[in-house]
């Protein structure tokens, strides 16, 4: 499954040499077809990763930039569904309409923000959005740090989105890093539920807190189910899950998988640019 490039990519580049995926245990980064991860704590400064990232990988002498992937934790964006029974044609009035409607939902500065969305019609004049935003003040330190450690960053996402490239059709998947609870649902190869929330304590209850009700809401509003769940980085917690998916909503778990590797959730998002980019 892969997920359209404008929606993906904040910036339109050729596909990059380098592909980098930030997330709360290191930074997974492939390179030449080699994946690997180091960990280390979170920064926000961006100095500070830079120095991080030229450990990893050195930068050249002189002054050209390595292009690279930047994949982002999903706390970086908002991933939002919309529709609309009337949908401007112009490019401008339809990011406006974006932003009017985001204003209501997001924490940061909408009217600056960077927006990448895809459009679907629903017959007429219907249409459904999947829209994603991120905020410059986000987005321009992880820029500035690669930039300080000799890269350019022209492909930038999250790893959500990302990952997404490596699920099955009618499936939902379910990624938990570190605190940051992912679910995304599929109709078809569409996505048309996104959700990405910050947990306490990483519980099972906490958990099903958020994935009962919304199977419940698919159940009952969308009179569908996933045909299965795929899961990431749920470590002990995917037995006893995979028990109450089974009792409670009678469908089956099975792990988040790529041709390339075994996947984690440091590497999700990773292994699914690799997957959209059919990087062998």
């Amino acid at each position: 499954m892969s997920l359209l490039d404008t929606l993906r990519n904040w910036i339109e580049e050729p596909p990059p040499a380098f592909a980098f995926e930030l997330g709360p245990g290191g930074i997974a980064h492939w390179q030449a077809g080699a994946t690997r991860f180091e960990p280390m704590a979170q920064t926000q400064d961006s100095a500070e990763l830079a120095e991080r990232i030229g450990r990893i990988t050195p930068a050249p002498s002189g002054d050209n930039k390595r292009a690279a992937a930047l994949i982002l934790p999903d706390s970086a964006a908002r991933v939002t569904l919309m529709d609309f029974d009337q949908f401007p044609r112009k490019v401008e009035e339809q990011a406006a309409l974006i932003r009017f409607r985001l204003k209501r939902t997001v924490p940061f500065d909408v009217d600056t923000a960077i927006l990448r969305y895809e459009s679907r019609s629903r017959g007429g004049n219907k249409v459904e959005l999947t829209v994603a935003a991120i905020a410059v003040e986000t987005l321009a330190p992880y820029e500035a740090a690669f930039r300080n450690a000799g890269f350019h960053p022209g492909f930038v996402t999250i790893a959500g989105l990302s990952a997404a490239n490596l699920a099955a059709a009618d499936s939902m998947t379910l990624r938990l890093s570190g605190l940051a609870l992912t679910i995304s649902h599929f109709e078809g190869e569409e996505l048309r539920l996104f959700r990405s929330l910050q947990l306490q304590s990483g519980t099972l209850a906490e958990v099903l807190d958020v994935l009962d009700p919304t199977l419940a809401y698919l159940e009952d509003e969308r009179k569908t189910k996933p045909r299965s769940i795929d899961v990431c980085g749920l470590g002990e917690l995917q037995q006893e899950l995979q028990s109450h998916l089974r009792a409670q909503w009678s469908v089956e778990m099975q792990l988040l998988r790529s041709r390339l590797g075994a996947v984690d959730a440091n590497n999700a998002g990773l292994y699914g640019y690799l997957e959209s980019m059919r990087v062998n």
